[in-house]
Order: C-alpha cells, then sequence, then structure tokens
C-alpha cells in the first residue's frame, strides 16, 4: 500500500449516551469535524444509524449504534487511529442503570455480516464480540473495562445496508438542551403531505408529533425518509417556519429503518385458545405453527393489532410477523386472518325469537306461528379475511417495515453468512 493510496476506514460508534440524556448521532457528529480539522487527507463520505435487538438488555429508547465511513490516504491510518484514542469518552461511573460505556471499533475492508445480523435478531454476549473483534483486522478503541459499546459499534461496521432508509438528525442549540423544543405538531403533521417521501413524522390516530424526542438530548428533531433529497427539503421547510426552534446542525443518515431486519421469517399457524385479556388490556393467545406451540402476545398499545388478537378464535389460520422474545413468547407485530373457523352465533329468527327444534333430525319450528324451516345454524359474517393489522405509528419500532410499504415478506429472511 503506497503512502498515497486512499483508503475507506470504517468507524463505529456506541454506548456515548445513557436513559437520562446524550445523543451517540451528536458524538459521531463531532467526531466527524474532528478528524476532518485535524486530518488535511480526511473526507466524509457517509453516515449510518442501524436500530439494533430490541431487547438487547443495555439499550436506550432508541437502541441505535452508529458508523462513520471516512476516505483518506493510507500515510494518515496511524494518526487517525491516535485522534480516536485520544478522543473516546470516558466511561459513565454513576450507578445510573445501563451507564455508558463507549467503545469504537475501526478498521479497512468489510466486517464480518454475521456481526451485523447476530445483533439485530439476538443476544450478543460481550466477550464473544470482544474476542471475534480481536481474530479480524478490527481494533477496539475504549477507556472502558467492560466496553459494551463495541458490541453496537461492530453491528454498525457490518451492516450490509442493502435494504435502507435515511433519516435527517437536527441538533438543537447547547444552551436550549434540556429545555422544552419548539416543535409545531400541526405543521409538523403537514409534513407527510408535502414531502411524500418523508414518513411517521405523525401520528394520524393520535395526532401526537413523532419527530422530536421527549428526553433532554441534543437532538431537535429527526426526519425519516425514503431518499436524501426527501429529508432535507423537508428540514428547510422545518426551518423556514418561525414556530419551529431553530437547529444549530444536522447530519444525515443511511438507516436499517423500517427494513424488518429484525425479524427471521413469517409465520402461519392454527390458533388453538380463546383470546385471554390480562391486566392493562393486552391479549395473550396460542397457536400452533411448524409443529410448535406458539405463545402470541399482542400489547394494548399494539391498538388494530390488540383488536385483530382479541376477535381470533380457535381454529383460525393467521399469518404473523413477530419478535420472539428471551421467553420464547412472539411479541406480534403484524398479523393476518386468512382462514376464519366458522362461529356459530345462534339458530335463525322468526317472528322476533329464534326458532326452536322438535327434536332429534326434525325441522326447527317457530313458537309463534309454526312455521318450519330446515335446522341450520346463523354465523358471524366473514371477519377481516386478507386484511393486515399493525400497531399506530407511534407504538411501531423503528426497525419494522409498514404496511404501507408493502406486506411482510412469506419468503425466509436468512442473512448471509448464516447457516440455515
Amino acid at each position: 500500500m503506497s503512502d498515497s493510496e486512499r483508503v475507506i476506514v470504517r468507524i463505529g460508534l456506541d454506548d456515548t449516551d445513557h436513559p437520562e440524556g446524550g445523543c451517540t448521532t451528536y458524538d459521531l457528529n463531532e467526531l466527524s469535524r474532528l478528524l476532518i480539522r485535524n486530518i488535511d487527507s480526511a473526507e466524509e463520505m457517509e453516515r449510518r444509524l442501524v436500530r439494533l435487538w430490541p431487547f438487547a438488555e443495555r439499550r436506550t429508547r432508541g437502541n441505535a449504534a452508529l458508523c462513520l465511513l471516512i476516505s483518506i490516504n493510507s500515510r494518515d491510518i496511524e494518526t487517525l487511529y491516535e485522534t480516536l484514542q485520544h478522543w473516546i469518552p470516558e466511561p459513565d461511573d454513576s450507578e445510573i442503570e445501563n451507564a455508558s460505556r463507549p467503545a469504537i471499533v475501526v478498521g479497512l475492508g468489510s466486517a464480518p455480516a454475521s456481526w451485523y445480523w447476530e445483533t439485530v435478531r439476538g443476544y450478543v454476549a460481550l466477550d464473544d464480540r470482544l474476542s471475534s473483534i480481536e481474530a479480524s483486522d478490527y481494533r477496539v478503541i475504549t477507556r472502558s473495562d467492560r466496553p459494551h459499546g463495541a458490541i453496537g459499534a461492530s453491528a454498525a461496521i457490518a451492516w450490509p445496508a442493502s435494504d435502507f432508509t435515511w433519516e435527517l438528525v437536527a441538533w438543537r442549540y447547547p444552551d436550549r438542551i434540556g429545555s422544552p423544543r419548539a416543535v409545531d405538531a400541526e405543521l409538523i403533521g403537514s409534513i407527510s403531505v408535502k414531502h411524500p417521501g418523508t414518513f411517521a413524522n405523525r401520528d394520524p390516530t393520535t395526532g401526537r408529533c413523532l419527530i422530536a424526542p421527549r428526553t433532554p438530548c441534543p437532538v431537535l428533531y429527526g426526519i425519516r425518509g425514503l431518499n436524501e433529497s426527501s429529508v432535507i427539503d423537508a428540514h428547510n421547510d422545518l426551518q423556514a417556519h418561525d414556530s419551529i426552534e431553530d437547529s444549530i446542525e444536522y447530519g444525515i443518515h443511511r438507516t436499517n429503518q423500517c427494513s424488518d431486519d429484525h425479524l427471521e421469517n413469517m409465520f402461519v399457524g392454527t390458533v388453538t385458545s380463546k383470546p385471554v385479556i390480562g391486566p392493562g388490556g393486552h391479549v395473550s393467545l396460542t397457536a400452533i405453527s411448524r409443529g410448535k406451540n406458539e405463545t402470541i402476545l399482542a400489547f394494548k398499545e399494539g391498538g388494530p393489532v390488540n383488536a385483530e388478537a382479541r376477535s381470533m378464535h380457535a381454529g383460525d389460520i393467521i399469518r404473523w410477523v413477530g419478535l420472539r422474545s428471551p421467553d420464547d413468547s412472539i411479541h406480534l407485530e403484524r398479523v393476518c386472518l386468512i382462514d376464519p373457523v366458522p362461529v356459530i352465533e345462534n339458530r335463525p329468527k322468526c317472528c322476533g325469537s329464534a326458532m326452536k327444534s322438535e327434536g332429534k333430525r326434525s325441522m326447527l319450528r317457530c313458537s309463534k306461528c309454526d312455521k318450519k324451516r330446515e335446522r341450520s345454524w346463523v354465523s358471524k359474517p366473514l371477519r377481516n379475511v386478507g386484511l393486515w393489522a399493525e400497531p399506530p405509528p407511534s407504538h411501531r419500532r423503528h426497525i419494522a417495515k409498514p404496511l404501507s410499504e408493502g406486506p411482510p415478506d412469506t419468503t425466509a429472511r436468512l442473512p448471509p453468512e448464516m447457516p440455515s
């Protein structure tokens, strides 16, 4: 490798924030500015934001890790490593739950795709991931003896970015951080109409603004979209209004949001129990699929999904997608009734009352007018057959693909480099 050869460096970053504040996107922006300022040959190519396994023990609300792609002259690589070593924040020694344990994972070339797929779909032990990184051409930069951020950082650099959307994150002026955000909810509601390439701006069922966080972090808002131009145009539009707080800066990220990468495949099965409505309105039921009895949970916040689960009957054949939790139950994300069992309500009516049987194998008779008819039952009209239900936007996972982008994939979602 000659000194003048340009190389692409992947820099993964995670766990610089914590539940009470901070933001890894803000920290990555500061890091990018530092590298470009200190290293003449450094050029930012792209930022990536990767949502990870929703059940991760040390997750924050957004549960995301970041990756920065930098183009640099090969002669400056050691200077870059030294800069990263000086910059990486100290771990948080406070007693708060999930205190930050920052880490950078950095190197050249492609990282093992398994780092991403293992982290987006399940639990990853820190020691196992550190051993895997040590055996690779990548290195961990940290000040912590337990650098939990290495798990997310390694996943971010390994993401193949084959199915992606975009998010523009706008940050607040430092003196505004911690104060209420000036974000006009009504104006946010108009963004989806004016900029149809954006999505998940406002929940139409509640009117709640979805782009502004509610934590005391540096983020003013995050605009999600199908392409870069849509999120930039929407941001410029918002910043032109007096009812929207001015942002100090913004960054654009390629993301795995709306990819369904956390899901392995779709299930098809037969409901085997009546729905049980538990405390808080959550619903549980059982179904058999691929010869295994499954426990399915539909939380009240799931709205239409919860309502659909309540209407199920033993014998219904359904399709569903959901995330298997550590206790092996499936948290329902979308569901579709494909073959309902007939649900008998009562005998046919005559003269305002149900007709009665005159005995085994006999006809039915009206007790008022003596009219007779063949034995039969009246069943409920067909339910929502073939219609998928999903949670409202405010209770949908960042990584879940909305039905507006099409129904769930019916094929098994086997990632590269992962055994069947």
